[in-house]
């Protein structure tokens, strides 16, 4: 996730939020199209999900496992990503999670099996809880799609794939630009009952909105979703709409290819301290994942 915090909610141009606005969506215009409920046990469906491994981005503290179910399990009702404190004897070594890490948790994405250009996105999740957590829901253009052959890009130190000798240095920072980022939901563990929407992409201002939760996020569930048009996105909190991201000539439109979702937990980073050991493990509990297109 590329950082840029916004600290207080903003009026920036066409941007609007509005936390009490009604998030009335008609779903009688959509149809789902992909979707993961979970109904079942073990590792998280093959068929729709891989794995990012690694210290990826950002100087995490956590080292992100591969197919290793203390890190991300189905347990019939829910998909479960776990942040762990390990020790040199709770990390058992294997030919794809190779050394002791002190701190360990999952990054699942539907990179090279699923992505989507415009539709409505419901995950229905419960969060982490405590400092040193920073869950995410977010999507990103990937460099290969499911119908491109061939291996990932290699990574930037930064955790950004490389996209290769073919893109000049000086014309890098455009190109990552063009492809865009939509956050549909960070929060910060030091920060509770709040959560983020961070858009990336734009030539202007960063649109972002933060919501201060009525409910309890991490025992309750709630239904973060966004419908994303041609022209538009709109993001959702349940029945709450806290953005309206309008399609601007004047600051560039990065949103019209496909993108693929990641569900991920995070530990320290930039933004939030270390975790209290104690408090550990901590999880993120989806319930589904729905993917929706509008009726022909």
């Amino acid at each position: 996730m590329i950082i840029f915090l916004i600290p207080v909610l903003l009026m920036l141009g066409g941007f609007k939020k509005n936390k009490t606005e009604p998030g009335y969506t008609d779903k009688t215009k959509w149809k789902l199209v992909w979707s993961d409920e979970f109904n079942y046990t073990g590792h998280p469906d093959p068929e729709k999900w891989g794995y990012e491994q690694g210290y990826i981005r950002h100087n995490e503290l956590q080292y992100y496992t591969h197919y290793r179910l203390e890190n991300a399990r189905v347990d019939g009702q829910n998909l479960l990503i776990e942040l762990r404190k390990e020790t040199p004897e709770s990390f058992v070594a294997t030919s794809k999670n190779d050394e002791y890490h002190r701190y360990t948790a999952a990054s699942v994405n539907t990179r090279d099996l699923a992505s989507w250009t415009y539709g409505r996105f419901e995950i229905r999740a419960k969060l982490p809880k405590g400092k040193g957590t920073w869950p995410a829901l977010w999507f990103l253009c990937p460099y290969k799609t499911p119908n491109v052959p061939g291996p990932p890009l290699p990574r930037l130190p930064d955790g950004r794939e490389d996209p290769g000798p073919d893109i000049p240095r000086a014309e890098r920072s455009d190109y990552w630009v063009s492809r865009g980022e939509i956050d549909l939901m960070e929060s910060w563990g030091s920060r509770p009952n709040r959560t983020t929407v961070y858009i990336h992409g734009t030539q202007g201002p960063n649109p972002s909105a933060r919501y201060q939760h009525p409910r309890d996020i991490y025992n309750e569930f709630c239904v973060y979703a966004m419908d994303w048009y041609p022209d538009s996105i709109n993001f959702f909190r349940d029945d709450v709409k806290i953005l309206h991201y309008p399609k601007d000539p004047s600051t560039g439109w990065s949103f019209d290819k496909p993108m693929y979702l990641i569900m991920n937990i995070a530990c320290g980073g930039p933004d939030e301290p270390a975790p209290d050991d104690s408090t550990l493990p901590q999880f993120m509990t989806i319930d589904y994942v729905r993917v929706y297109e509008l009726k022909k």
